[in-house]
């Protein structure tokens, strides 16, 4: 009688173990996904036309230990998509069936599409570009130089006589 209550408190402990592993590597995948998505947006609505809505459904991890993001675009589950995580930055590419990439494919992009950090790296060239234009250094003349060293000087010694005054 002991040894049955034994085995069955092992194997409700196992059950729990089990639940509870599974549960955290589902938490784990959802995680991943969520991190993932923007760069996976990011590449498709960079190299595509027409990108409406990008659900991801699941992961799974290639015999070679590649880990992949699995989903389908526009809410056309005929539109699979597969992004395979890169080990250092996550997804870079996206793949696309044949059809989508013949139909959406941005011009220039037909054959050799972008990856996201290259598109990031060419959003950043971009942003320090625009920054660099707004605020150009304003050439001044020598004689706006000297009023305003002038009027600088100026306020120095009204400054200076007010506390020569308050003493």
């Amino acid at each position: 009688m002991k040894k049955k209550k034994t085995l069955k408190s092992i194997l409700i402990i196992v059950l729990l173990v089990s639940l509870g592993g599974y549960l955290y590597m589902k938490h784990q995948e959802k995680e991943l996904m969520q991190e993932q998505k923007p760069r996976i947006e990011k590449f498709l609505n960079y190299n595509y036309n027409n990108i409406e809505s990008v659900t991801l459904t699941g992961t799974y991890t290639n015999p070679t230990g590649v880990t992949h993001i699995e989903g389908y675009l526009n809410n056309n589950k005929k539109l699979e998509i597969d992004a395979p995580l890169d080990g250092i930055n996550g997804v870079e590419v996206v793949d696309t069936p044949t059809i989508f990439d013949d139909k959406y494919s941005k011009p220039g992009f037909e054959y050799k599409s972008k990856n996201v950090t290259d598109i990031e790296a060419e959003e950043k060239a971009k942003k320090e570009e625009s920054n660099s234009g707004d605020s150009p250094n304003k050439e001044r003349s020598v004689a706006e130089i000297i009023a305003e060293m002038k009027a600088f000087e100026e306020e120095i010694f009204k400054n200076s006589n007010r506390r020569n005054n308050n003493s």
